[in-house]
């Protein structure tokens, strides 16, 4: 059974000129390079993100470059019958088979395991030149069961939404003003995008919800108060870019700050939404104050809000469009090097976004259509002598 349904997953193995048909992701020449490597690699993120595609396409690169069909192996542990082949160490290496070449394993779904952590440490330590590519798509539930087994022995990648130019070019033609009003609208899934009509981009953004709750929430977080849940959503969703009061957000659903927090933490770990926090010299000041929240995709966002509204009617286009900057920053980050957060003095002077990397010190101001250069440009330059500072508008995507 396990050999027929490996089979069917693996159409490679008979059909050589198999046709993957999927388009290239701004991140796969970073993937492709960190298969030369002896770390196994993760890809993580939401679900219907693409990391199945980046799958294919490193295999169909690998293909490509000479390595034997017979030396990859693709498993969907959606199918549970795979599993008891990942039950047992023994016979999992016998599958590989015996030949001294390099074996490239794909592993889908990985959390769908018991202990997934354990498995990867017990085929790492093997060394028995075994390089594992897995995905996952709850970081929480792939922290929950893999805990220290990955230290030292894995590079993982967040694999984020479409970038404003890989949308260019994932849907039909389109100019870079639809390109950035379908990204503010209906976010960036590539499910999303490849849709034509706003219904059915509508329809998808329902579909992906529904999953999330169903499979992330309910099913492995067993979440009871579904209800409080959304309403939280929906008060964070009205609040974008704005700083999040988690003792106000706690009064008003009548719950606990604790349950605010914590329901705050899933968001984050399955890449629904993200906090930064103020820019500070000293740390521990700086995770002590009041953080502001962003969604990672504004599809999401807005349907959460059943709100799809044209952007000349919205009074919230400001907020989208500084929440679409902040995921183009994340999205081109591939290794998770910079460290972002906002400048807000106690005269309130703000920066929308300042960002630590190897680039240096770098502060970026939003304005949907103001060109003029902001007052608070200076005043951290005073601070922070040296500092790069960005005016970024609209004009910068739709310029043509």
């Amino acid at each position: 059974m396990i050999r027929e349904i490996f089979l069917l997953q693996n159409p490679w193995r008979d059909k050589p000129d198999v046709n993957f048909n999927l388009k290239n992701r701004e991140i796969l020449d970073t993937l492709k390079k960190n298969l030369e490597n002896d770390l196994f690699l993760g890809l993580l993120g939401s679900r219907q993100v693409g990391k199945s595609s980046l799958l294919m396409l490193l295999i169909k690169h690998l293909l490509q470059t000479g390595i034997s069909s017979n030396d990859i192996f693709y498993f969907n542990l959606d199918d549970m019958k795979l599993h008891a082949l990942f039950k047992n160490l023994p016979r999992f290496i016998e599958f590989l088979g015996k030949s001294e070449s390099r074996k490239y394993v794909f592993v889908d779904e990985i959390q769908r395991l018991d202990s997934p952590g354990l498995f990867l440490k017990e085929v790492y330590d093997l060394k028995r030149n075994i390089k594992i590519i897995y995905s996952g798509s709850s970081q929480l539930e792939i922290k929950a069961k893999t805990k220290e087994h990955l230290v030292g022995r894995s590079r993982i990648f967040t694999i984020n939404r479409l970038t404003f130019q890989e949308q260019l070019g994932f849907a039909s033609p389109i100019t870079k003003n639809e390109a950035f009003n379908n990204i503010l609208l209906y976010g960036s899934y590539p499910a999303v995008a490849k849709e034509t009509r706003e219904v059915e981009k509508q329809l998808r953004i329902k579909d992906i919800y529904q999953a999330y709750v169903q499979k992330d929430l309910v099913d492995f977080l067993d979440l009871k108060d579904a209800d409080l849940y959304n309403k939280l959503l929906i008060r964070i969703a009205m609040q974008t870019g704005d700083l999040l009061s988690t003792e106000s957000i706690a009064k008003s659903l009548k719950t606990t700050r604790k349950t605010v927090e914590e329901y705050l933490s899933i968001l984050e770990q399955t890449f629904i939404c993200k906090r930064i926090y103020p820019f500070h010299k000293n740390y521990k000041k700086e995770i002590t104050k009041t953080p502001k929240i962003y969604f990672l995709d504004l599809g999401l966002r807005n349907f959460i809000l059943n709100n799809f509204n044209n952007l000349n009617v919205r009074t919230d286009k400001g907020s989208l469009f500084e929440n679409f900057v902040l995921t183009e920053i994340l999205s081109n980050d591939y290794y998770s090097m910079n460290k972002i957060n906002f400048w807000r003095t106690t005269n309130k002077t703000e920066i929308d976004f300042i960002v630590q990397g190897q680039a240096g010190l770098q502060a970026i101001e939003v304005k949907w259509s103001d060109n003029k250069t902001p007052r608070s440009f200076k005043s951290i330059e005073s601070h922070y002598p040296g500092i790069k500072c960005k005016l970024t508008t609209t004009d910068d995507f739709v310029s043509e």
